[in-house]
């Protein structure tokens, strides 16, 4: 029972956290509102047991990707520190539309769908060595590829913005 509602209060805390994101004014901010999303569904997984998961979310998404983007945004800043820019774009209604048409379908979708009970026998435990095995061999050159393109990426922006130092 108090599993349960630790469970609703991360749920209730990510939604909070990720309008967060949505809605904050400031870049900086928004990267902190994700951090403290993404470190929810971190802790989800650790609810469901899945302590694998939820290390690969705490550390790759919580912490180098948050990271990444926190200093691509720094290195690329194109405005003054205490200037504002205004985020409403003539696109807003448009975006809204699609967003309010995105909910009702996937309101639609949960709503129409049976999902399984859980049956503690139906559960298959797969072990960790497996999952190394499979992430090193069979997935190793797509992780060497984006690795190196995210790298290309930050060695790009910090170009960029030291070019636009010099200017």
């Amino acid at each position: 029972m108090a599993t349960e509602v630790l469970w609703w209060i991360f749920a209730a805390a990510i939604v909070v956290l990720s309008a967060g994101v949505v809605f904050s004014r400031s870049i900086i901010h928004s990267a902190i509102f994700l951090i403290g999303s993404l470190a929810g569904v971190g802790a989800m997984y650790i609810f469901l047991q899945m302590e694998f998961l939820a290390l690969v979310q705490f550390l790759i998404y919580g912490g180098a990707v948050t990271v990444l983007i926190l200093l691509a945004l720094m290195l690329t800043r194109p405005d003054a520190p205490g200037h504002r820019q205004s985020l409403n774009g003539t696109q807003q209604p448009f975006a809204l539309l699609v967003g309010a048409g995105l909910m009702v379908i996937l309101f639609a979708v949960i709503t129409g769908t049976t999902w399984p009970g859980s049956d503690i026998e139906s559960l298959t435990e797969v072990p960790l060595t497996l999952v190394s095995q499979r992430l090193f061999e069979d997935f190793g050159a797509p992780f060497v590829i984006a690795s190196a393109l995210l790298l290309v990426a930050l060695v790009g922006a910090i170009i960029l913005a030291r070019q636009e130092e010099g200017e």
